[in-house]
């Protein structure tokens, strides 16, 4: 059983006052969180809160259960969300849920993603990465590049370790999002966000 602090406004003497009152909750109660019919309990809200989400208010935990319920993901392993400096939330898909969505449309066809290297004249260095996507409904496959310049910022380990692959990661999502603008429209993948 989790108990829970709610906030009730009451009149008093016609101003009105906040009393907090102790809601018990119990852990198996269930709240639909995906459009699929998935639920997530209360319990399992509180281990995201004490995990995953503990940086969030009351509020950036709300609107990520909200936007893993619309997007149809899991909220713990195919999503991400930190807050961000104005108090909000920035919401992101790893590669593989961006691809999963991708393809849950039924137009999804394919993705060739290809590293830039310079010139070897030029030294022969990663520059960036190339993502074609083709899709049902588009005469065209939409096509969308990555430049080191633009997204390795020198922060992330990731970028360290692994400078090719998270510039993959970046046009790929950058060209899925373009391809999906209703599935994807303002989801990123954490290497753009590194």
């Amino acid at each position: 059983m989790t108990v829970d602090t709610k906030t009730q406004t009451h009149l008093l003497a016609g101003a009105p006052i906040e009393v907090q009152t102790a809601v018990a909750i119990p852990d198996d109660v269930q709240l639909a969180v995906d459009a699929s019919g998935g639920t997530i309990t209360v319990a399992q809200v509180r281990v995201l809160q004490r995990t995953l989400c503990s940086k969030f208010s009351i509020e950036q935990l709300q609107l990520y259960l909200t936007i893993c319920a619309r997007k149809g993901v899991d909220p713990f392993t195919e999503a991400y969300g930190f807050p961000n400096s104005e108090g909000g939330l920035a919401f992101g898909l790893r590669i593989d849920g961006m691809r999963a969505l991708a393809m849950r449309t039924g137009q999804y066809i394919s993705r060739t993603v290809e590293t830039i290297f310079a010139p070897e004249d030029k030294g022969g260095g990663l520059i960036g990465a190339r993502a074609i996507i083709k899709r049902t409904g588009m005469d065209t496959p939409v096509v969308e590049e990555a430049y080191m310049a633009e997204y390795d910022r020198g922060g992330g380990m990731g970028w360290k370790q692994f400078p090719e692959t998270m510039i993959r990661k970046v046009a790929e999502s950058k060209a899925l999002r373009a391809a999906f603008p209703d599935a994807l429209s303002g989801v990123y993948e954490p290497a753009e966000m590194e």
